[in-house]
């Protein structure tokens, strides 16, 4: 199936190298046959890229760009689970992290120079200046060939320290235990005071 031909230009700067590395994992999937499932999404999800940063692209030049949503309180994402070579061939596993399509199959490092030349591109830079929405498209890349993503593709600022917690107003303590009386707190029975020999009580004041 191949790929939708871009209308940017920048589109058609990136369909020659995505197109080389589809048909790279093609011939992949058909050597390692357990590996061909996985490396079909691949293949769906550098198509669904590509097509979406030249609709942006496009959208870009002719000066209809959506405004960025306003930046919201986000919490701290939990780190991504690391992922070794060996567990990325058990069934029913994506792996995930940083290099985990190098370290699936380690050939796929010779488009690592072509992948960063592109992400270099001025027009690039450009297009993540006016619009930050296109960093999140290619940080993806960048974890899948690892490549350290340049100042121009980087997330959103850290989420804001959460604030500690105002402490509660402690409810005063209570009066000691001074003596048993009905009358006195904790309002003891008469018939469950303490029988204690030679207890001095303490005499009524004048």
């Amino acid at each position: 199936m191949p790929l939708t031909t871009p209308a940017s230009a920048l589109g058609k700067r990136y369909l020659p190298h995505i197109t080389d590395i589809c048909a790279h994992l093609s011939l992949v999937a058909a050597r390692y046959r357990r590996l061909s499932p996985l490396l079909v999404l691949v293949w769906f999800r550098l198509g669904h890229t590509l097509a979406r940063l030249d609709r942006l692209a496009t959208r870009w030049h002719h000066g209809r760009l959506r405004p960025a949503p306003r930046p919201g309180r986000r919490r701290a994402r939990r780190p991504a689970p690391r992922n070794y070579p060996a567990e990325a061939w058990l069934p029913r596993r994506t792996p995930a992290g940083h290099a985990w399509l190098i370290r699936l199959h380690q050939p796929m490092a010779q488009f690592i120079p072509r992948i960063q030349a592109l992400l270099d591109d001025p027009e690039i830079v450009a297009l993540c200046a006016a619009a930050p929405q296109a960093g999140r498209l290619l940080r993806p890349l960048c974890r899948m060939f690892a490549i350290t993503p340049p100042a121009h593709l980087a997330g959103p600022g850290a989420p804001r320290e959460a604030k500690p917690p105002k402490p509660r107003p402690r409810n005063p303590a209570p009066p000691p235990f001074a003596e048993h009386s009905p009358n006195v707190w904790p309002f003891v029975p008469h018939r469950l005071r303490l029988r204690v020999q030679r207890l001095r009580r303490p005499k009524p004041p004048d």
